[in-house]
């Protein structure tokens, strides 16, 4: 298994034992982070409650609030996170001070009345925070926790799919064309890409011709991959510096 999945099993462990206050997952979509996240939950039977969507920062307290008494909260690549509110919200919820979690949501309205909340409460939960790209503003939250980046380079998903093949029911041939097709310049290479073409595949669809459209590849990414330096600066204009943080970035060093 992928050293990382590994990692991310232990941290699944940790926090539902209380051991982390907060676990950050952040990586490219169809990676498994909330397949395995929730499979975890479910199968030892941790007391969770999972959010895709709130509206407003007042919103977020109340679901605090009215599951502070589950044993972990997961926000799923939630749009509005990166509130500064929202922010300051989780950082109390990923502390204890004197032994609590305690968090506050001070107004000089009645909506805190009106909606039966109050101005603050204990905190019991662990939080779990799923992103597919990183949120500006949240160190003060990581350094609760831990963050585990999910990110890969081709020769490490083709690993990965070879590992999950079976339980995802990865069809063969499909696979087979991505090893055939795909480089490191390919965009949307997922698990969750190869679920979908073994599915159309498997319902006699030609699924070629949808991974020939899903399956695109960058023309950034491919000249980086099959140029030397001088004459990628020759095609693109750009420095050696940029050469080779640009190979940093998308793995091909």
């Amino acid at each position: 298994m992928n050293k990382k999945y590994i990692l991310l099993n232990e941290s699944l462990k940790a926090i539902s034992e209380g051991n982390l206050n907060v676990l950050i997952l952040v990586g490219e979509a169809g990676m498994s982070k909330t397949f395995n996240t929730l499979n975890f939950l479910n199968d030892n039977s941790i007391k969770h409650f999972y959010v895709n969507s709130y509206s407003t920062p007042l919103s977020f307290y109340e679901l605090l609030y009215k599951n502070s008494d589950k044993e972990v909260i997961v926000f799923d690549d939630v749009s509005s996170i990166g509130n500064p509110l929202i922010v300051s919200l989780l950082k109390s919820c990923c502390w204890n001070s004197n032994k609590k979690k305690i968090v506050s949501y001070y107004s000089t309205s009645k909506v805190l009345a009106e909606r039966g909340l109050p101005e603050s409460f204990e905190f019991n939960a662990n939080v779990i925070l799923i992103f597919n790209e990183e949120i500006k503003g949240y160190a003060s939250v990581i350094n609760r926790g831990l963050k585990i980046s999910l990110n890969f380079n081709f020769l490490d998903k083709l690993k990965i799919f070879e590992e999950v093949k079976e339980k995802a029911n990865i069809d063969e041939e499909v696979l087979d064309y991505i090893k055939e097709n795909c480089n490191e310049a390919t965009q949307n290479l997922s698990v969750r890409t190869l679920v979908i073409l073994s599915q159309l595949k498997e319902k006699g669809y030609d699924f070629r011709l949808f991974a020939e459209e899903m399956l695109v590849k960058k023309e950034e990414i491919e000249l980086l991959r099959d140029l030397n330096y001088k004459d990628w600066s020759k095609e693109t204009g750009k420095s050696m510096k940029t050469y080779y943080r640009l190979r940093k970035k998308y793995g091909l060093n």
